[in-house]
């Protein structure tokens, strides 16, 4: 071999190197872009401002970029593919064109293919940063045949009735909730805030009966009452507002706000009628969506509603805390004196309200509770039991048993709950 095929034969080499980093660059590229969704690529858009234009021309035509990708990708594989096999002709005579597709098959899909893909799954932020400028600047130069293909492809598309127009995928609330699952195990999110997440997710579905005060726990005070009457109330159960009722809790006539009593105690009038301080009450269908609740309180200025069923009757009632609750969790006052719903005794079993919903205490204890027939685990009970229990009784629920402990008002008031022995080995 003379100096001028040295010199070729080391010219082709490089020339080979350059195409197959060309390829890495448009397979990063590629998988870059299918992994990152819109919202990624805003984000990506306020975190790196200076990329912001490429970012923008990104976002503007998903479909073009991965066009201009794809095409480009191919074209230097073809011509490091053509190089390889002329110069291992020159070299190896007519058996250097196997040896030429061996080698090359190995070598773009190894470094042309598997490990930058495998490098943009893990880095794909990085990966789209380096990538884009380079995908605009090959779509500038190769503008006429880009335009050509994506053409080509959307007759294509008309002939066989496809709609080949660039959609944006958006993320339903079953992929958010399975990536803050996953954000969690891996550390990203605290359990608070998973909880906090999953509660803003569901606070549009859920349904006012699903959370509200039933009425037999509710605490109301009637129309001929006086204020000495209604301190004595607000002093036993701690409220801020009650209903008023003139003959049953069927007839409520408006809400009495603690703060509205100030005037008459501070003038000695204690034996003035509630009726005169009342305001006007809020009546809500229990059957409607909390969030749409929440937006009618807070445009009416007002903490506490009314609900009522099918019939008219009040079913109820509801409170702005008990809608914040639904997000934030829990919140206890100075004046909240309420048992804890679940409490895990030494020897393993579970103390349980009878007013915890299943969903609830399916969280609580990672387990599945659920009927078709009750929302709360003391309505499970008495579906399975098929009447009312009597304290001591028990009823066998999936691998748990769950034991009466105390009846109140031919209701249940606390339950214990027993994980079979075998299940807990």
């Amino acid at each position: 071999m003379n100096d001028m095929e040295s010199i070729y034969v080391i010219r082709t080499v490089l020339f080979l190197g350059v195409l197959l980093v060309l390829s890495a660059v448009f397979s990063a590229s590629e998988t870059g872009i299918t992994s990152s969704g819109r919202g990624k690529l805003l984000a990506l858009q306020e975190r790196h401002p200076f990329s912001k234009t490429f970012l923008a021309w990104l976002l503007a035509d998903v479909q073009r970029a991965l066009t201009i990708t794809l095409i480009s990708n191919n074209l230097v594989n073809i011509a490091a593919s053509a190089v390889a096999t002329s110069l291992a002709i020159m070299l190896f005579g007519s058996s250097g064109v196997w040896l030429s597709v061996v080698c090359m098959t190995f070598l773009i899909v190894l470094f042309g293919e598997i490990l930058p893909k495998t490098v943009a799954i893990v880095r794909s932020e990085s990966t789209l940063l380096v990538t884009i400028p380079v995908i605009r600047f090959i779509g500038f130069i190769l503008f006429p045949f880009i335009w050509l293909m994506m053409g080509i492809v959307r007759i294509i598309g008309v002939v066989f009735g496809v709609d080949l127009k660039n959609q944006h995928t958006f993320i339903t609330r079953e992929e958010i909730e399975q990536m803050v699952n996953i954000g969690e195990a891996s550390g990203v999110f605290e359990e608070v805030e998973r909880k906090m997440i999953h509660g803003v997710i569901a606070f549009e579905e859920t349904r006012v009966y699903e959370i509200m005060v039933p009425r037999t726990d509710m605490d109301a005070i009637p129309l001929n009452a006086t204020v000495t009457d209604a301190v004595a109330l607000f002093e036993k159960h701690g409220h801020s507002r009650v209903p008023v009722f003139r003959d049953s809790f069927d007839d409520i006539v408006g809400i009495l706000y603690f703060k509205d009593m100030i005037p008459p105690l501070h003038e000695g009038r204690t034996d003035m009628p509630i009726g005169n301080i009342i305001r006007d009450a809020l009546f809500v269908p229990d059957t409607m969506k909390i969030v749409e609740l929440f937006n009618i309180m807070r445009g009416k200025h007002t903490h506490m509603a009314i609900v009522v069923d099918e019939y008219g009757g009040v079913a109820g009632i509801i409170s702005l805390e008990d809608l914040l609750e639904e997000i934030v969790g829990e919140i206890q006052d100075e004046y909240d004196s309420e048992k804890p719903s679940l409490v895990k005794e030494p020897d393993g079993t579970y103390l349980v309200q009878g007013h915890v919903g299943l969903e609830d205490l399916s969280d609580m204890l990672s387990d599945v509770f659920e009927s078709e027939d009750a929302e709360s685990i003391g309505g499970l009970v008495l579906s399975i039991s098929g009447d009312f229990p009597d304290m001591g009784e028990k009823v066998h629920y999936g691998h748990w048993t769950i034991e009466v402990i105390e009846v109140e008002d031919h209701r249940i008031k606390l339950l214990r709950l027993i994980r079979d022995q075998n299940e807990e080995e």
